[in-house]
């Protein structure tokens, strides 16, 4: 060892961890580093971690915070972003509603296999000067009990007994799921019971292209050139999910997600279980996992849980799963990552300046806790709703134009580093929040009253006019304050509106003589839509307090997609 005492000790050096380091480095190049981890090089490659997604704002950070763009070129696979088939399981696969992409988009996304990402930035790591102690056991950290005292970490390397000791200004817990600091320190919240997991690796392409007679020309022509690999897809289905992922290295990951209550862990805890269970639930894919052994085969129970706080003026930081872990739907793991990192790097600078205060870890908990806790909330609702492939199209279009409005501003622009700047950009963010709870209370009502009158066969979301512009409207770096404040005001109008098109949807599905009560004109208060009739008038869905705009350039971009049957008279939308 190089030496004993450093101004950052990071235990556990996984995608948190390393990624930690380096944006550390980056940002401060005299700071001295040291990382600690139980595994030795090298890696396994494609079966080694789960978290291979990335959506924008996670890729945002890897590529441009962590400046390895042209590694990301070379190196992983660009994603076709998410992808997403309901409907009957037992039918023609090509008959399945499909909710995706034809066509990348900027700014890219992509595909990690974590095994080769992690191997190449511990290298890239150590080449920056940083000391890396592979293939050592942290046995406990004391936590310094006075500001001019260090933290000490105690492990073990090797085969042998005896213990080592390294001393640090700022210790960082980043050792995964045994959230070491969090137990120790009483700050863990229990998993949430309800929802499970279990994933493997295969070799090979595991291609749903292949799922499709190749006569089906017109299926397989709406994304050419067998791009569908290259997308996260989820197989969805009641109560549950299964996502295939591509890798670099030429495997395929594959992942069983549920809510207990509809499908228990027990009945696919293990692979043969799970292959059963595909065979009853998935039979398409249980078919072509036949002749493809698993290379690997992971669980979770109770996979989601967040924290009491993660980080302290005291000099500690619990980044990555280490802290809190939201549900993996919407794919958001290396975007907390992004967050934690970035908030962590800020405190530990302050620090150095003497400049960091209460307020500003408080701030940094605050944030980090409630933005996971409201995406895991939503996701969970979600789960409800898997079973009506037209409710889960409009859950998702309004859940990812909400992340890309008001998270992917947040990292593309550094917001969240800003609590001043934050709050004049988001002055309105109560409004959206509000009127978001009322729109998710519909999904789940629609999804409980709903006559299965709603079809479609494909939707590009990024075909969709208005979908295309908010998102490349708010997927831009080096805005100023005012072009913060106006891209937010814009967002909230257009899911005022949105609102009330997925409203008098709603309607359509589940009691289309309902529409009849309806002015042919229709401006409505949005944030007073229900599907209780009777609180209607008590809410005052019929008062509105804004001036009405035109609902058609929404309504019938999706209406291209979206079909209604047998419903009586549409009103008119103006």
């Amino acid at each position: 060892m190089n030496q004993s005492i450093y101004d950052v000790v990071i235990c556990g050096s996984g995608l948190a961890g390393l990624s930690l380091a380096r944006q550390l480095k980056l940002k401060m190049p005299d700071l001295s580093i040291a990382m600690l981890d139980r595994l030795a090089r090298p890696l396994p490659e494609a079966g080694f971690k789960v978290g291979e997604s990335t959506v924008e704002v996670g890729a945002f950070y890897l590529a441009n915070v962590l400046q390895l763009t042209d590694y990301f070129e070379e190196h992983h696979l660009h994603k076709l972003g998410l992808r997403y088939f309901f409907g009957d399981t037992r039918g023609p696969f090509h008959k399945r509603p499909e909710l995706g992409l034809s066509q990348y988009h900027l700014p890219n996304s992509y595909q990690i296999d974590r095994g080769k990402f992690e191997n190449d930035l511990r290298q890239f790591n150590v080449d920056a000067g940083m000391e890396l102690i592979e293939n050592c056991s942290v046995k406990d950290i004391n936590l310094a009990s006075e500001p001019q005292q260090l933290h000490q970490v105690i492990y073990t390397q090797g085969d042998t007994k005896t213990t080592q000791v390294i001393q640090a200004r700022w210790v960082i817990d980043s050792m995964g799921r045994r959230r070491f600091l969090q137990k120790k320190l009483g700050f863990d919240r229990p998993n949430n019971p309800k929802f499970s997991a279990v994933w493997f690796r295969v070799d090979g392409r595991l291609d749903l292209s292949d799922f499709v007679p190749s006569t089906e020309t017109e299926w397989h022509d709406r994304v050419p050139n067998q791009k569908r690999y290259y997308s996260t897809n989820h197989l969805c289905g009641e109560g549950y999910w299964v996502w295939l992922i591509p890798l670099s290295t030429g495997f395929t990951s594959v992942g069983i997600v549920t809510h207990e209550e509809v499908h228990p862990f027990g009945t696919y805890h293990t692979y043969e279980k799970a292959f059963r269970w595909l065979e009853e639930h998935e039979p398409i894919l249980a078919a072509h996992l036949k002749e493809k052994p698993p290379l690997d085969f992971h669980k979770i129970p109770q996979y989601s849980y967040s924290s009491k706080q993660v980080f302290s003026s005291d000099r500690w930081a619990c980044v990555g799963v280490a802290g809190v872990f939201a549900d993996p739907f919407y794919s958001p793991g290396t975007d907390l990552i992004g967050f934690e990192n970035s908030l962590t790097t800020q405190m530990i600078e302050l620090d150095l300046q003497g400049k960091l205060t209460q307020g500003v870890v408080d701030d940094a908990n605050r944030f980090t806790i409630n933005y996971c806790e409201s995406v895991t909330t939503n996701i969970h609702n979600a789960y409800l709703c898997f079973g009506n492939g037209t409710v889960m199209a409009m859950k998702y279009l309004w859940d990812v134009l909400s992340a890309w409005a008001f998270s992917a501003p947040l990292m593309f622009n550094a917001l969240f580093l800003d609590p001043q700047k934050r709050s004049k950009v988001r002055k309105g963010a109560g409004q959206f929040f509000l009127l978001s709870h009322r729109v998710n209370k519909l999904f789940l009502d629609w999804k409980a009253k709903s006559l299965q009158r709603g079809s479609y066969e494909f939707i590009d979301y990024l075909e969709i006019p208005f979908i295309k512009e908010l998102r490349a409207r708010n997927l831009k770096t080096n805005k100023t304050e005012l072009e913060l404040i106006e891209d937010h005001i814009a967002s909230i109008q257009m899911f005022e509106e949105l609102a009330q098109v997925i409203f008098l949807m709603a309607l359509e599905d589940t009691m289309p003589e309902k529409l009849a009560e309806f002015p042919s004109s229709v401006w409505l208060n949005a944030w007073a839509i229900s599907l209780d009739d009777k609180r209607w008038e008590i809410d005052g869905l019929f008062r509105p307090i804004s001036q009405p705009r035109d609902l058609r350039p929404i309504s019938e971009s999706l209406r291209k997609y979206l079909r209604f049957d047998s419903v009586v008279r549409q009103p008119v939308v103006v």
